[in-house]
């Protein structure tokens, strides 16, 4: 009997350990998933830089948006650039633990659009 309930105590370490392991790997795809759309979003930046022949405001976040931030804008030309992952149009559950933080990123995404159509 004592041999049973030592195995058990140490099935129940090794399943949390693989429940710690796995939230890792899941964090490091998010990482990974993040460092690309980063890369693309960098490079589309840069493209649109080279073509408008003017440095564009990064990060833009204009008072009258109420905190939401737009990937790029060209004040020269009054061009905005938002670029958007795979993370904005999917669900997927290393990116979001439920749908409705994809809705909120999706509404989010409305609004940009609503204020981007108004400067």
């Amino acid at each position: 009997m004592d041999k049973i309930t030592e195995l058990e105590k140490e099935n129940i370490k090794i399943k949390g350990e693989n429940a710690e392991l796995k939230q890792g790997i899941d964090e490091l795809k998010k990482e990974l998933e993040f460092k690309k759309n980063r890369k693309f979003q960098e490079k589309c930046i840069l493209i649109a830089q080279i073509l408008l022949n003017e440095e564009p405001i990064v990060e833009y976040r204009p008072s009258f948006m109420e905190g939401l931030e737009l990937d790029a804008f060209f004040q020269r030309h009054r061009i905005t650039l938002e670029v958007q992952g795979a993370q904005h149009r999917h669900h997927h559950t290393s990116w979001y633990k439920d749908i409705k933080k994809l809705e909120d990123i999706v509404n989010r995404d409305r609004k940009n659009d609503a204020y981007v159509k108004i400067m």
